[in-house]
């Protein structure tokens, strides 16, 4: 009888440690996951505030591109303005409607700006996404890192 009761005493021991090692792990998990997430936020406000800062330079570059090409085609009007005139010799008024032929075409040169625009535009936004996919990969490689072992009683 002696015995028995020693034996439960030794298996409520074993027992109660078992369950504060459970609650050390637990702890310790749960550390380790809002370690993680604290991780993750900080890497996330540091992407988010970078892609701000990219979004910005290309925009004022994208201003200054659109400034520079304005500022062309107001020159190119210009010209055309200036060399329409009613009189002159042939070669004159040959070279006249090339200009204007030329300004005309200048139509065909901002769509094709437009379209190589958006082109870098969407280039942009692709690589913003695997971006975030690379962040995605990295933080679950860390959380796998840092996965505690599970706990495993004895069975004997």
């Amino acid at each position: 009888m002696e015995e028995k009761k020693v034996l439960i005493d030794r298996v409520g021991e074993k027992h109660s440690e078992y369950v504060e090692e459970m609650k050390s792990q637990e702890d310790f998990f749960f550390d380790q996951i809002e370690n993680i997430q604290k991780a993750m936020e900080e890497k996330e406000a540091e992407f988010a505030e970078l892609l701000q800062e990219e979004r910005a330079k290309f925009e004022k570059l994208l201003q200054e591109e659109r400034a520079k090409f304005e500022k062309l085609l107001q020159e190119e009007r210009a010209k055309a303005r200036h060399c329409d005139g009613g009189s002159g010799t042939t070669e004159n008024r040959r070279l006249r409607k090339e200009q204007a032929q030329h300004f005309i075409n200048c139509h065909v040169v901002v769509e094709e700006f437009k379209a190589e625009r958006d082109e870098l535009i969407k280039a942009h936004e692709k690589k913003k996404v695997e971006l975030q996919k690379e962040l995605d990969a990295a933080l679950t490689a860390l959380m796998e890192k840092h996965r505690p072992d599970t706990f495993q009683a004895s069975s004997s």
